[in-house]
């Protein structure tokens, strides 16, 4: 399961592995675009495991797709971190 580079804390993806390749092929053809608790799964192929893949790569230590969402999705933790930071400062009280 991937985790949060900050937090380690599940970030959302996971890797399966298959003691065949049809298996895969069929996890990929019959999983991919299905739902689970609302969500929708996607399915990719991996290129391999690297030291460090294992955590999620973006800025804040999760998924890059979640830093850059402009809608907003309870299931994934309201905005992305980019939007939901900039939501924040304009919410600063401004000293003056």
């Amino acid at each position: 399961m991937g985790l949060d580079k900050i937090k380690k804390t599940p970030c959302g993806f996971c890797f399966l592995e298959y003691y065949t390749r049809e298996d895969a092929e069929n996890a990929m053809r019959y999983v991919n675009g299905t739902r689970l608790d609302d969500r929708i799964i996607r399915t990719d192929w991996d290129a391999g495991f690297k030291e460090g893949r294992q955590y999620g790569r973006g800025k804040s230590g999760g998924q890059v797709r979640d830093e850059y969402r402009t809608d907003y999705d309870e299931g994934r933790g309201g905005y992305g971190k980019i939007v939901a930071s900039k939501i924040q400062k304009t919410r600063e009280p401004v000293v003056y």
